[in-house]
């Protein structure tokens, strides 16, 4: 085995779970939900970056909540070891810092968008969401 091998072509994150795997379902519920309160206050240019992405940053609290992860900086590190995580954030990293701002920025719209993706996910016949905590 040789770990020092780079990839001859980037790899596709989404085929390392398989595709029956929940976080698919996760992905697929925020993006069936109205984001744009997130978007409406997103930075898109003047000085520094742009910013992540308001839907990944959703999608990365709601895989977290609803396994009863609340910690931003477990978050963080979740976004750089799980594969799950990785796959929602598509090769980025936020930190810590980013993730207790959003939550700061958007209190109400935040509590108010994770049942709504719970009913989503209930809509669809996924079940398994009924065990999951929605605290934050």
């Amino acid at each position: 085995m040789d770990r020092d091998q780079p990839f001859l072509l980037p790899p596709d994150m989404r085929e390392w779970l398989p595709a029956g795997h929940p976080v698919h379902l996760v992905i697929a519920a925020v993006e069936q939900m109205d984001t744009s309160v997130f978007h409406a206050a997103r930075k898109t240019g003047g000085a520094g970056t742009a910013g992540y992405d308001p839907d990944m940053l959703a999608t990365v609290l709601v895989r977290a909540y609803a396994h009863g992860i609340t910690s931003s900086r477990r978050i963080e590190e979740l976004c750089g070891t799980d594969v799950a995580f990785r796959v929602i954030c598509g090769g980025n990293l936020p930190d810590h810092v980013t993730f207790a701002r959003f939550r700061s920025d958007f209190p109400g719209a935040v509590a108010a968008f994770f049942p709504r993706c719970w009913c989503c996910a209930r809509g669809w016949g996924w079940a398994g969401w009924g065990r999951w905590r929605w605290t934050g």
